[in-house]
């Protein structure tokens, strides 16, 4: 079972369970900072698929000519 953020790292202010936002000072909880890389390297990945098949579609196109 993982623990929970009691206090805000920042402000040493009492936190709600689960919150991903300090509600006195507004910095993020370690669970939004987590989850933000986590969706940073989903958007990376994305990314670089989309590139990979534009330049593999272009290197396709140009190769039939």
């Amino acid at each position: 079972m993982a623990q929970v953020q009691a206090v805000c790292d920042s402000c040493g202010s009492a936190l709600v369970p689960n919150a991903a936002y300090c509600e006195r000072c507004g910095s993020r909880t370690r669970k939004a900072r987590r989850m933000v890389r986590v969706a940073i390297r989903v958007e990376l990945v994305f990314f670089l698929a989309v590139v990979a098949m534009v330049i593999a579609f272009t290197w396709i196109y140009t190769a039939q000519k």
